[in-house]
């Protein structure tokens, strides 16, 4: 009897060992098989609000790889302005080199009528004076401020004439009007210094010219390019502007 009670006891503990190291082992390999043979097991866990929201391996793999993509979009578009930045810098760079070769001699005039001698002189061209009242005089001294304010008195009056030359070609009864439909973009912000005051007054008071020629348009080839006006005929050019009348 005794003897069966310890064969029954020794049986009894060497079954709870077993299932003490087996069990867990088993359990863990099931967990293993199951992550590598689907993916299924949540690598990621967040909390949104009142919601869990968990991911897989997989589904944070995709994530990183549309990261990466995004990101690489981005830097090609980048270089690819950069590149057409630079590609404009140079075509301005040319026209203006192209502009300064095409510039007939123009010089400080010495008879007194007009203010640079040009090589095409209209001799039918003559100035006329006109009547501004004081809304259109200050848009105007403005406007000649902004487009011409640092070109001296003579740039002043390149601009001015230009200005009362389309007003009297094309019947234009205001500056402003004038320069709405021209499509003028300078600014009228800025105080108009002295230079662009005597501009105006010797233009449009006086009647005088700055060249004896009519001058409709005038455009920065320093700044843009401009096959409009160059495809006009070419008066003058003076520091960075170049003025030309319609054919």
């Amino acid at each position: 009897m005794i003897r069966t009670f310890k064969r029954l006891a020794a049986v009894v503990s060497l079954s709870l060992i077993l299932t003490i190291i087996i069990v867990p082992c088993a359990v863990f390999f099931a967990s293993a098989q199951t992550v590598s043979g689907t993916n299924s097991v949540l690598s990621t866990t967040e909390s949104t609000g009142n919601t869990r929201v968990t991911r897989s391996y997989t589904d944070d793999k995709k994530l990183s790889n549309k990261q990466d993509s995004a990101t690489t979009e981005k830097a090609k578009s980048f270089d690819d302005a950069k590149e057409t930045a630079q590609k404009t810098a140079k075509v301005i760079e040319k026209a203006a080199q192209e502009a300064q070769t095409k510039m007939p001699t123009a010089t400080v005039s010495t008879s007194g009528k007009y203010l640079l001698d040009i090589a095409n002189p209209d001799a039918s061209y003559v100035g006329y004076s006109i009547s501004l009242s004081d809304y259109d005089r200050d848009i105007l001294e403005r406007l000649v401020m902004g487009e011409a304010g640092g070109e001296g008195f003579i740039g002043c009056c390149l601009v001015a004439q230009a200005i009362r030359d389309t007003m009297i070609l094309d019947g234009y009864k205001s500056v402003d009007s004038l320069r709405i439909s021209m499509g003028y973009q300078a600014s009228l912000y800025n105080t108009p210094n002295q230079d662009a005051l005597d501009a105006v007054s010797f233009i449009f008071d006086q009647g005088g010219a700055a060249v004896q020629h009519s001058i409709v348009y005038f455009y920065a080839p320093a700044l843009c390019t401009s096959g409009f006006h160059e495809s006009q005929e070419f008066v003058v050019a003076h520091n960075s502007h170049r003025f030309f009348d319609r054919w």
